[in-house]
């Protein structure tokens, strides 16, 4: 017999590969980025990357968030510094690699 099982999902896109995924009020964070326009990193060839617009969502106004879900942690662009401000005291879910290269965190669990 089939069931009927209803959850209220909303994704809210705020930059690159940063979004927010509200499941049912919680609420997890996808590789946040948040650099200002501006913002360079050296890369391996010239010209420098430049970030040439900012988020659409400072970390100030972020609704309180409960896991954050990172695909990797050695892009700036998935994860900056900003972003790395987000990841102490919250369940992190990574690649085993990316657990291991933010030890001692022991919410960060690589998957």
């Amino acid at each position: 017999m089939a069931s009927t099982f209803k959850s209220d999902v909303e994704i809210t896109h705020i930059g690159t590969a940063t979004a927010i995924l509200s499941i049912n009020g919680i609420n997890m964070l996808t590789d946040p980025f948040f650099s200002p326009a501006g913002t360079q990193w050296p890369t391996s060839m010239e010209p420098m990357l430049e970030i040439t617009e900012s988020s659409a969502m400072a970390l100030h106004d972020l609704p309180v968030i409960d896991a954050v879900l990172l695909s990797h942690e050695n892009h700036f662009d998935n994860l900056d510094d900003l972003g790395r401000q987000l990841l102490d005291g919250r369940r992190v879910l990574t690649t085993p690699d990316g657990a291991k290269n933010l030890a001692p965190r022991p919410a960060v669990h690589g998957l």
